[in-house]
């Protein structure tokens, strides 16, 4: 695999390599004394250029805050792979004593959501363009009210099928970032995807459903996105509300 150099002064220490490009899945790269990321938004939004120029292998980077990001100590959201950006959008106009963080790792899908995160007035929204994995765990524990999965790649072909992003560890990860009785929500329209997730949130700790079932096919409070209203709405998805404990 060809590596990324980074600036440096022998110019050969490859660049920090996240898990989908064959790298670690970053549990050595976050410490409490390590490196602060300088998160230089554009007005809403960060794009992943600016971060890998400050990564290099083998680094520690620390954790950053809500406060770090929006100046304030307001609730911190946060939605992992936000696509054009609807869905966040709404939900940071609908709740402007809240705060919320977007993470995309496509670039292209991304400058969509920049154009709808930059419409907001109310300075509650910040998004990155960057791998899930990595922001993630820069969050400290128990410091999240939500976390949102709004209808991940379901990977279909069989063969692609390890690259799901909710397997157990990622999803406890996410369980680990939330504050007591703060929820974990999923949605797919995916079956074999769904059925997969029901299976491997029962090896999750320290969550119980909202629900009494594992999940429902139909909410009233879900934000419609243009996806959700296309493909999904008259059969409904499968939305999981799992609250930490």
């Amino acid at each position: 695999m060809e590596e990324n150099i980074v600036e440096s002064k022998n110019r050969e220490i490859p660049a920090f390599l996240s898990w989908w490009q064959g790298g670690n899945r970053y549990e050595d790269n976050v410490s409490e004394d390590g490196i602060k990321l300088q998160l230089d938004f554009e007005k809403n939004a960060l794009y992943g250029d600016k971060i890998w120029a400050q990564l290099y292998s083998g680094i520690k980077i620390s954790y950053i805050s809500g406060y770090e990001i929006f100046g304030n100590h307001k609730p911190l959201n946060l939605e992992i792979g936000i696509g054009n950006g609807e869905f966040i959008a709404n939900m940071a106009a609908y709740k402007p004593e809240e705060n919320f963080i977007g993470v995309e790792v496509f670039k292209k899908i991304f400058k969509l959501a920049e154009k709808r995160a930059n419409k907001n007035e109310t300075g509650n929204i910040k998004i990155i363009q960057f791998d899930a994995a990595l922001i993630l765990r820069l969050m400290r524990e128990n410091t999240l009210s939500n976390v949102y999965v709004n209808f991940p790649d379901p990977w279909p072909k069989k063969k692609h099928k390890r690259r799901r992003l909710l397997k157990p560890d990622f999803m406890q990860l996410i369980v680990s970032r939330l504050k007591k009785g703060g929820l974990m929500q999923i949605a797919t329209d995916h079956d074999d995807y769904a059925e997969e997730i029901n299976e491997n949130i029962k090896e999750v700790q320290g969550i119980k459903s909202i629900y009494d079932t594992s999940f429902v096919r139909k909410v009233d409070d879900y934000f419609p996105t243009k996806y959700y209203r296309k493909f999904v709405q008259e059969e409904g998805a499968y939305f999981f509300r799992y609250e930490k404990l």
